[in-house]
């Protein structure tokens, strides 16, 4: 999290999630310390002192209204640390059994509860049948987005969908005597027609200027690839270079024409050139790379190279059935999440050769 934007941009409050966690609990606690970060939830706890990790809620007003807002994590959340840390420093408590007691609490001190879930969509179904009194809950960590919110039994749903793609913006109604009339609003994607705030576009900038900064220097003091290791991941494909090049020249020509030959210089631009979900779609045979950052893609295998789309240059055949380039093949990087407005029909004449 870029913890001065969030504070900057007039957060009231935020959850913890799985990739919070990536750099251990003790790390989070004192990101949270030194930003003074409104963060809540009610089922994780400290691993040492077996007490709530951050406040079970908080209280906020707006137009006379008082919100108490709570939030919980999936205890099966896949919580992916960093190869440093050696422990998480957490336990994630099951929600149904941490959440009754908070929502009680806030039922008596504010108007209208709200849930940050990082649960899932099901489970956020789920929980809002079998536990009544949450009124709002804002759902987290799913890639897919709801445009319009929904109800499920008495609780407004508002799904934005992940990575910050995406924006809610609902404006709720209420009487004179702060009764709940509807709402308003939808969720939009922030694409080139929604203009950047200036500090907000530098801050993000240098964010990621620092992380790709720290992330070279890390690579730089790892030993030399000569030296022998038990590294898990082992790259597989040759590149262009050493096999496609030597027989099919012409098609080469072409695709350094193609924005798949320029991917990787997209990726700098954006300094996100060190970033493995990035790196993952915008390199050759890297869709498995570790997200742990202990892994630098070599520099043979830099932008969608041949065998990204048409397999491993070990296993070409010549019956006619290697290469073939199909709808599911491009789907790996160009989902709804990275390539909205993907068209298989419209996409494959920009690379065939």
């Amino acid at each position: 999290m870029n913890a001065t934007a969030m504070m900057e941009s007039g957060c009231a409050a935020t959850t913890i999630g799985a990739f919070d966690l990536f750099r251990g609990g003790e790390y989070l606690q004192q990101l949270i310390a030194d930003h003074d970060l409104p963060v809540v939830s009610a089922n994780v706890y400290d691993e040492l002192t077996g007490e709530l990790f951050v406040e079970p809620y908080i209280i906020v007003e707006r137009a006379g209204v008082k919100f108490g807002i709570t939030g919980a994590l999936d205890p099966d959340a896949d919580v992916r640390t960093h190869r440093d840390v050696e422990q998480l420093g957490v336990i994630i408590g099951e929600p149904t059994e941490t959440l009754p007691a908070v929502l009680e609490e806030l039922q008596e001190k504010a108007d209208y509860v709200v849930l940050l879930s990082q649960l899932g969509l099901e489970q956020s179904k789920l929980l809002a049948e079998e536990m009544p009194g949450i009124d709002f809950m804002l759902i987290g960590v799913v890639a897919q987005y709801a445009a319009k919110p929904f109800e499920v039994g008495s609780t407004v749903f508002l799904q934005p969908g992940y990575k910050g793609q995406r924006m809610s913006d609902y404006r709720l109604q209420f009487d004179e005597e702060n009764a709940y009339l509807g709402y308003t609003g939808l969720t939009f994607d922030l694409g080139e027609k929604v203009p950047s705030d200036a500090a907000m576009a530098l801050l993000l900038k240098e964010h990621k200027v620092a992380i790709e900064d720290a992330s070279k220097r890390r690579a730089a003091a790892r030993k030399p690839a000569s030296t022998p290791t038990t590294s898990l991941y082992e790259e597989e494909c040759l590149g262009v270079g050493a096999t496609c090049q030597r027989c099919h020249q012409p098609q080469m020509d072409q695709w350094t024409e193609t924005a798949h030959a320029k991917a990787f210089a997209t990726l700098e631009r954006g300094h996100q050139s060190t970033n493995p979900e990035c790196l993952r779609c915008h390199t050759t045979c890297s869709l498995d790379i570790p997200l742990d950052g202990s892994v630098t893609v070599q520099d043979n295998l830099k932008n969608v190279q041949c065998e990204a789309c048409h397999g491993k240059a070990t296993e070409h055949a010549r019956d006619g059935s290697y290469g073939k380039v199909t709808v599911a093949t491009c789907l790996r990087c160009h989902d709804e999440e990275n390539s909205q407005d993907f068209d298989f029909a419209a996409y494959l004449p920009k690379i065939t050769h």
